[in-house]
């Protein structure tokens, strides 16, 4: 009998570990993603003419727009408020088919910038209602 409550009580002490794995890390406020680091700010651009003058290469950030136009395989053009373009990667190893023609969409996107030129990369798109 002693025997079976030392088991019990040696296997409950394994698992409350493992349950304070599985709750992911806590007290780093809201998270805007599931399954993201949390505690991390993104750069909200209000515009693609503020994304264009202010963001640098490999910054993350937000933005609200449409997808207007396919230009390519995965690239296409996303059109702000204001009428301003970019064009945005859609990775072909991700599912999409959330993204659809000229519905508002939040994007977050790692911006790719060149000398001459700059893109995003989407990372996720969620659609606004």
């Amino acid at each position: 009998m002693t025997k079976k409550i030392a088991l019990a009580a040696a296997l409950c002490a394994l698992a409350v570990p493992f349950a304070a794995l599985a709750a992911g890390p806590t007290g780093f406020g809201p998270q805007e993603r599931p399954g993201a680091p949390q505690g991390f700010t993104l750069q909200k651009m209000n515009s693609i003419a503020q994304l264009k003058k202010e963001a640098h290469d490999d910054q993350l950030v937000t933005l609200q727009g449409r997808f207007t136009k396919q230009l390519s395989k995965d690239k296409f053009e996303f059109t702000d408020a204001k009428g301003d373009t970019i064009v945005v990667e859609l990775d072909d190893d991700q599912n999409w088919s959330q993204v659809h023609k000229d519905a508002l969409m939040e994007i977050v996107a790692e911006v790719d910038k060149d000398l001459m030129s700059m893109e995003l990369e989407a990372i996720d798109a969620k659609r606004i209602q």
